[in-house]
């Protein structure tokens, strides 16, 4: 068997560079989300080349690289990229995973390709072909995902590094601990402890490190000795209904991008696709003024139409610092099922309280210019925290 592995290092910057080519070769910083403490977030070589490393302030950064530009992070850019760079992996294989949790990295099943597309080695040439060159990719090529993945990370920009099943061991042994599937965490406490190398770790008892680490450090212990029998798991490919908005004028304020996100919406559950059914999960993804942008998801507690999802996605843009103006909006929808019927009263059958209390709220704005009533209403229903799921809303009938 074998994995081949296509590893986009700095992914957030190189994706950048899509729209600014001519920033190719600067040196780069990713600054921190919008509201985020300022501090490097990622570095090109460029940059590290002068000192500069994630962790630092901005303002550090800047005086040890002065040349350096400052990126914001964007999001719905990134994501964008990251489906073209798999939808042109499949073209070559359909067996082709990525781990959301390392933006850039793409492990592909080359098994049964030999006959169609050659030896592994031409595969992984026709697999770089497929990404930009400006993002400058690199292939590794091993029996493991794990290895591949180590041997991807150590190849040049545009090279290809394959490894054989009888050097595996030996390959991983010198390569830094910091490429495990680790929380932070513990890969600062594996080197306070002078365990540098998969080689360092590779000789402990595994006993020993799973006391101290637990069935994740178990687990790496086992990947440093190259036993890593997972497979390439193929991404499912569930329905989705995306809708895209490009607002008249940008919006700047919380009630204008409420009023879009419903319209966005509306437009949304108009399509054939969306008829009679409900939804589970929305992303909603902002294009700002500017070139930046954010991304919010909303998951429902139980599947709703299109009046849920408005309530679900308007709670959550109340809580929503705004970055800036809003000039585009798309709309993700997943998680589709047929939508269930719901037994109504019949109209003789309604309480007549609501207009009592329409009545007594009236008279009480009259006499102290507000009701002082409240109703209880569904905010966010998905929340486990139970004052999270509904909110007292001033009652005006």
């Amino acid at each position: 068997m074998s994995i081949a592995c296509i590893v986009i290092p700095h992914f957030a910057l190189r994706v950048a560079l899509l729209d600014r080519p001519e920033l190719d070769g600067s040196p780069l910083l990713l600054g921190p989300p919008q509201g985020g403490r300022p501090v490097v977030a990622d570095a090109t070589p460029e940059a590290r080349s002068h000192g500069v490393r994630p962790g630092l302030s901005l303002r550090e950064a800047i005086a040890l690289s002065p040349d350096a530009i400052v990126l914001a992070p964007h999001p719905a850019r990134e994501a964008v990229a990251a489906e073209e760079i798999v939808a042109g992996l499949e073209t070559l294989s359909p067996a082709v995973e990525h781990d959301p949790a390392q933006p850039g990295c793409y492990l592909i099943d080359l098994t049964g390709t030999e006959r169609l597309l050659g030896p592994p080695r031409r595969v992984a040439e026709r697999l770089l072909q497929t990404v930009p060159a400006i993002l400058r990719p690199r292939a590794g090529i091993a029996p493991t995902p794990f290895a591949a993945r180590i041997a991807a990370h150590q190849a040049a920009s545009g090279a290809i590094q394959v490894v054989d099943a009888a050097m595996v061991p030996a390959f991983l042994a010198p390569a830094p601990v910091s490429l495990l599937p680790l929380p932070p965490d513990k890969l600062r406490r594996l080197e306070r402890l002078g365990l540098r190398t998969l080689g360092d770790l590779a000789v402990l008892l595994p006993a020993a490190v799973q006391a101290r680490f637990g069935a994740k450090g178990r687990r790496a212990w086992e990947l440093a000795r190259g036993n890593d029998r997972d497979p390439v798991r193929a991404r499912p490919r569930p329905e989705t209904v995306t809708e895209s908005l490009t607002l008249p004028a940008p919006a700047a304020t919380r009630e204008m991008l409420a009023i879009a996100v419903t319209r966005l919406v509306l437009r949304a559950f108009d399509r054939p696709a969306l008829r009679n059914r409900h939804v589970r999960q929305a992303r909603l993804r902002a294009t700002l003024e500017g070139g930046q942008s954010w991304e919010q998801t909303a998951t429902l507690r139980e599947p709703g139409g299109h009046k849920r999802l408005i309530a679900a996605l308007g709670y959550r843009i109340q809580g929503l610092a705004l970055p800036g103006p809003v000039e585009t909006l798309t709309l993700e929808l997943s998680g589709l099922i047929d939508a269930t019927s719901r037994q109504e009263l019949l109209p003789s059958f309604h309480s007549r309280r609501p207009c009592q209390l329409a009545e007594a709220s009236r008279q009480l704005k009259q006499r102290f210019g507000t009701s002082g009533l409240y109703h209880v209403a569904e905010v966010e229903p998905w929340s486990r925290l139970p004052e999270r799921r509904q909110a007292l809303i001033a009652f005006d009938p």
